[in-house]
């Protein structure tokens, strides 16, 4: 805190002007340390850099009033008033013979500002333990975070280790036709809310059921053939249908990829692709864990 500070004048109230936060009520009036106590709170129920605009005017023991607006939150925002106004004069004093911020020293509304907050009597001793208490809620809130990342990572992989097992168990069972060169797959997608991340564009997609449709007996792509296979599972017959259905030639990592999509597919949705047999001696690696809806052979 700066030691030149001259108190002179006692804050008396504050006037709640408005408030984005709903622990406070627009037209309130508070004590001014009551204020800065619920402040505090407000703050610390922000602690990873979020705050609440509030609109105060408070009133001094001499009847000058003071009208601005306290961004309370964590992570450097407002505690308080008596935080905000410290936290003007600290940057006052620190910066205002950086050649790049000339406005510290030529505004004359800034220059009354800081005249007046020298007059301002504030506790420090709460100030300073009001930062304090921000400070550790954030770091709490902070490995909170990490923590629950953690957990999320770790589970993640206890999971796809899981799944990666039982893909194994399921492809070691599988019995191939020899004459087999691929197979024809049919998998059902939605968007993943939990793993996404939309506003820094980090979008997932999670598969919800993977349908093991035929075997097929060459390794060119033909939807045809796409087509038939849908007839062996009743979730996938409408693909058969042209008019319900699309034909997606992007062989490309970009695009809708190569595949039998619904009408309404972009990322999500049913999907049917052939996996073509590349290595002869390792056919099983090519089929996904699933439900198997190849007909069995007639007798």
């Amino acid at each position: 805190m700066n030691k030149e500070i001259i108190p002179t004048l006692n804050p008396f109230s504050v006037l709640v002007n408005w408030s984005e936060s709903n622990e406070f009520n627009e037209g309130q009036l508070y004590d001014f340390m009551d204020f800065e106590h619920k402040a505090l709170d407000v703050a610390k129920q922000n602690p990873l850099g979020g705050y609440d605009k509030t609109n105060v005017t408070v009133t001094f023991e001499n009847g000058d009033k003071h009208q601005c607006r306290l961004d309370l939150g964590g992570g450097g925002n407002d505690v308080g008033f008596a935080d905000h106004c410290l936290s003007t004069l600290e940057y006052h004093e620190k910066h205002h013979l950086d050649v790049d911020k000339p406005w510290l020293r030529n505004d004359a509304e800034h220059q009354q500002l800081i005249a007046l907050i020298r007059t301002y009597r504030f506790d420090i001793e709460f100030v300073t333990d009001a930062r304090i208490q921000t400070i550790k809620t954030t770091e709490l809130a902070k490995q909170q975070e990490r923590d629950k990342e953690q957990a999320k990572r770790e589970q993640e992989e206890k999971e796809w280790q899981a799944h990666q097992a039982n893909e194994k168990a399921f492809q070691a069972a599988l019995v191939i036709p020899e004459w087999a060169k691929g197979v024809i797959v049919a998998t059902y997608t939605d968007y993943d809310k939990e793993r996404s991340e939309p506003y820094s564009g980090e979008h997932h997609t999670k598969t919800l059921r993977t349908i093991i449709l035929s075997w097929s007996t060459h390794t060119r792509r033909l939807f045809p053939e796409l087509r038939k296979a849908c007839l062996n599972n009743p979730d996938t017959v409408f693909l058969n249908s042209k008019e319900q259905s699309c034909e997606h030639r992007n062989n490309y990592a970009i695009g809708q990829g190569s595949g039998l999509t619904d009408v309404d597919y972009l990322y999500h949705g049913w999907c049917v692709e052939k996996h073509v047999f590349w290595n002869e001696d390792n056919k099983e690696k090519y089929v996904p864990l699933g439900e198997i809806a190849i007909p069995l052979p007639a007798k």
